[in-house]
């Protein structure tokens, strides 16, 4: 058998008085598809903890006795960070220590010996996978807008114990639902598709697990980095002019300029979100040049609350006086 041995932040807490702990029902299938084992039944489950219960081998033999039983878990097969021995009356194990929505492989063994000879013998009863309750979503946000394809991605700090996400998406300062959609294989990116460019809008998620679903999240904000108007960019008369599209929604933009196209970025203003241009004179103290190449992108904010979300940035746009190109620079 395993050394016995705990880890901090991790352990097993044996199921012994009934009276004293909940009573947990057997369920003989975990989430389809998600959790799952043999020889032993997840029963329960909190964010931060799994109970498994299992059956003795021995129970009615006449030619053996159990001795114990080691309960063994790690995040993976092959990764066992947590081990924990268990007397022979107890069939029942609380794992802690787990991270939330979180699937962890466990393995349960069981010591007996020979009643005739006393020959002492060790095997397994099962292994699978336990897991953690799922939580209320967090770290959403928008990965990349695309432009011309009229789509969004969105990230989220995925929960692989969830079997289902759903999610809905408003437009900023509206109630109503314009997409929703749902996904009983969890991933870590969702997209969506045929959004404005010129709105901010908001998602929500939840997700499910065995044991039902979690709480909608906080609002997350996804709007596009704002396209720069080619035919008012320009340099012209020692002058720097950068115009863009405006987002409904936005609360201000953020101006950055480069003499280089991958390097060098400086943010030169953030206006308030009545402005759709900004002129500069001087660049890194060195006066606008007409024969030089200049890099721009402006980046969208919005500020809700205490917090300002962005755009991010996926383009820039290259400008020789009054000539300008699109540059997928940050894709």
């Amino acid at each position: 058998m395993d050394q016995v041995k705990k880890s901090n932040g991790a352990r097993c807490i044996p199921l012994l008085v009934a009276a004293a702990l909940a009573v947990c029902i057997v369920a003989m299938v975990l989430a389809p598809g998600k959790a799952y084992a043999y020889g032993f039944t997840q029963t329960k489950a909190t964010k931060n903890s799994a109970t498994i219960t299992w059956e003795d081998p021995n129970a009615g033999s006449a030619y053996s006795t159990t001795t114990g039983y080691t309960v063994s878990w790690g995040p993976e097969y092959g990764k066992i960070t947590n081990t924990v021995s268990l007397d022979p009356t107890q069939k029942s194990c609380t794992i802690t220590g787990l991270k939330e929505g979180t699937e962890y492989y466990a393995k349960v063994e069981y010591a007996y010996k020979s009643n005739s000879s006393g020959t002492a013998f060790s095997s397994y009863i099962g292994t699978g996978t336990v897991a953690s309750r799922v939580v209320t979503p967090t770290g959403i946000k928008q990965d990349k807008w695309w432009y011309y394809a009229k789509s969004v991605d969105f990230t989220w700090k995925m929960q692989d114990a969830a079997d289902k996400v759903e999610y809905r998406v408003y437009k900023t300062g509206s109630s109503k639902v314009v997409k929703k959609g749902s996904s009983n294989y969890p991933q870590k990116n969702y997209s969506l598709s045929k959004v404005s460019n010129n709105a901010v809008y908001t998602v929500q998620m939840r997700v499910h697990d065995q044991w039902g679903w979690s709480g909608w999240s906080k609002k997350a904000y996804l709007f596009t980095q704002p396209m720069i108007n080619g035919k008012k960019t320009k340099v012209k008369n020692g002058k720097l002019t950068i115009s863009w599209n405006k987002i409904k929604g936005a609360t201000s933009y953020s101006v950055y300029v480069s003499t280089k196209e991958k390097s060098g970025y400086k943010k030169v203003a953030t206006v308030k979100s009545s402005k759709s241009s900004y002129t500069l004179k001087k660049f890194k103290k060195a006066k606008i040049n007409p024969k030089k190449k200049y890099f721009v992108y402006v980046v969208a904010n919005k500020k809700v609350g205490k917090i300002t979300y962005n755009s991010g940035k996926l383009y820039t746009y290259s400008i020789k006086g009054t000539r300008g190109s699109l540059n997928w620079t940050f894709n």
